[in-house]
């Protein structure tokens, strides 16, 4: 088994698992983080039902902080700060009555 993961780490390493087109690219940057970038930038390439399923995923997440911010949380600091918002953070965290 040790031999096995050895060498699925060396195929990754070596650039094999990528086409040959993108392994002469990254053969110029022999860095690892290109090599990183470059599998991820190969793999998305070639998606099909992937592009539809991570369009789908940012358009949800756009709809929870974007749209559900604006109108379901209001800016409650603003309410009750009345413009001097460090003095009312410092007394809610102190308790400090005035």
């Amino acid at each position: 088994m040790k031999f096995y993961s050895h060498f699925i780490w060396k195929i990754i390493i070596n650039n094999v698992y990528l086409p040959t087109e993108s392994r002469t690219i990254c053969m110029a940057k022999n860095n690892i983080f290109s090599k990183i970038f470059h599998l991820y930038y190969d793999g998305f390439r070639s998606m099909t039902l992937g592009k539809t399923l991570w369009a789908i995923i940012l358009i949800k997440l756009f709809i929870i902080f974007a749209v559900l911010k604006v109108f379901f949380f209001p800016d409650f600091l603003k309410q009750h700060a009345n413009g001097n918002e460090a003095e009312y953070v410092a007394t809610q965290l102190l308790d400090i009555e005035h």
